[in-house]
Formats: C-alpha cells, structure tokens, sequence
C-alpha cells in the first residue's frame, strides 16, 4: 500500500510517520535527532526494524494476570506478543492504521478494531499529527465502539536519546515502585535519586517506574547537543512511566499516560482510566517542542 510511511518536513522539524502501528519511525530538528528508534515487538519494528515512538491505545502498559472486572463482568485478554506474557500496550502499535488526510506537514491516521476472542474492546483510534515550526503536534482520540460500557486509557511511547548528560525536568507527587511482571508495587514518596521535580540525571540502574500527580509538563536537556524539548500535555494526562534499562542504554522512555499501569485492576477513582459508554471518546494531545537549551 502507497505511503506506508509519510515524510513530514518544514524548515526546521523532519519526521517520518508510519501507518504500521501509528508509529513515529524517526525525527530530527535542524537535522538534530530527538527520537532514538529502537527495536521493539511493535508492527513498525517488523517492518522498518525500530520505533521512534508509538501510540497507547486503549490503554498502555500491562493488566495483571491479563484480566479485570467491569461493571460486574469479568473481562480476559490474551497476550499479544511474543516478547511478554501480557497484553502489552493496548492494539495501536500492533495494527495496520488508514492514512485519511496528509499535506507536507501533516497527516492523519485512523484504526478501528473489532472485538474478538481475548480481547473486549472494540474502537477506533485517530491520530493526527502536525509540525507547527519548532513543535510536533500529536493528538490521539479513541470512540468506543463496542455495546457495552468500557474503560479506556491513552499514551504515548516516545524513545529519547540518553547522553551521559541527559537531564530531565518532571513533576510529580509519589512513584510507584516495580514488582514481579514489571507490574507496579506500592505508591511512595520519591527518592532524591528519582526525583525529577527541579532536573535530575538518570540514575546507572535499571529504572521502570509509574509516577502520577503529574502537572502535564517536562523538559528533556541534552547538553553535548545543546538542546531542550519541552514536552506539553492537553487531556487528562496525569501519569508518566520512566524506562530506563540503564547507564550502558543509549535511550531511554518517558511516556505521557492518562492512567497507571495494571489501573484495570485498580480502585477506578486511583487508576486514572475513563468508563466510555459506545460513542463516547477520549482524546488528548502531547505536543514536543524543540529550542536550543537557554
């Protein structure tokens, strides 16, 4: 099929857009990279060999034991790659998505899925994406379309470059620790090493952390490239994960999130997840702007 892949290009931002999986394969400003594509078990990395960044979509990260109840029904997913024994990350970033409007500097997607046998949710998902000067503009929407009432959550899953100076600026209230399955533990209070709240390095350890009470605002610093991206939320983004693998890694994972990892099994007002009745929708909007640092 003709554009598998849509180059979105102005004077200053170059991003390479996918229909395999909604997935940012690449961008660079001012021919600077600011994503760091990576091998992952999304559908783009079957066909191009790494993302860049992907969609969540209906929710991200992992349900444990593959289930949860919902208004008295109990619902089983199976998992849907061969990597991990969880459904990982909802369906967007394994489904072929339908380019439905691009000009040069944007584009675009639409992706429906139907229910069937280990797995409830039925929806469709459009993601627009747009270059507007130094800023990536990306919108994601999600209607139910399925006869029954629904939790659904939204993310992004974006890959950064990790320097030996990389910094990061984000606001947060308490962390979630990880246990077995790479599920979330207890909510604490953070630690100096992982706080973030006035710029931090990441620590040289394995880090795969929730944190929630987000303000919907962070900054990335490189400063061997001498550049800033000030990511920006619109929507009810009030999580974020880290993956970090560590000190040895050249990337790590900041990812926007409506809701907590394992929120299904969660109590529904500390999850972060939004019941949709068939028709509603739930949208939001992460916007990464780029500047020199200063």
């Amino acid at each position: 099929m003709p554009d598998d892949v849509l180059h979105l290009r102005n004077d200053e931002i170059s991003v390479e857009l996918s229909r395999f999986g909604g997935s940012l394969i690449a961008a660079t400003w001012r021919g600077i990279p600011f994503l760091k594509p990576t091998a992952t078990a999304g559908v783009a990395t079957q066909r191009f060999g790494a993302d860049g960044s992907f969609p969540l979509v209906p929710f991200g990260n992992r349900i444990e034991g593959n289930s949860f109840t919902f208004d008295g029904e109990r619902f089983f997913l199976e998992p849907n790659t061969s990597r991990d024994p969880f459904c990982l990350h909802g369906d967007g970033w394994l489904g072929e998505w339908e380019l439905t409007s691009r000009s040069g500097e944007q584009a675009t997607l639409s992706y429906v899925h139907a229910e069937r046998a280990g797995n409830p949710y039925a929806y469709e998902a459009v993601q627009d994406v747009r270059l507007d000067g130094s800023t990536v503009v990306v919108s994601l929407r999600v209607t139910n379309m399925s006869a029954r009432r629904l939790p659904f959550g939204l993310g992004h899953h974006p890959f950064f470059p990790r320097t030996a100076g990389t910094r990061l600026r984000a606001r947060a209230k308490r962390i979630w620790g990880e246990r077995t399955g790479h599920l979330p533990d207890a909510p604490g209070p953070i630690s100096r090493t992982l706080d973030f709240t006035e710029g931090n390095t990441f620590p040289a350890h394995w880090m795969n952390n929730a944190y929630d009470g987000w303000d919907g605002e962070a900054v990335i610093e490189w400063p061997e490239l001498q550049l800033a991206l000030r990511l920006k939320t619109q929507g009810p983004f009030g999580c974020f994960m880290i993956y970090s693998p560590g000190a040895d890694a050249d990337f790590f994972c900041f990812e926007p999130m409506t809701h907590l990892p394992n929120a299904h099994n969660m109590p529904k007002e500390a999850g972060g997840l939004v019941a949709l009745k068939r028709g509603q929708s739930l949208a939001g909007t992460v916007t990464f702007h780029l500047a020199p640092i200063g």
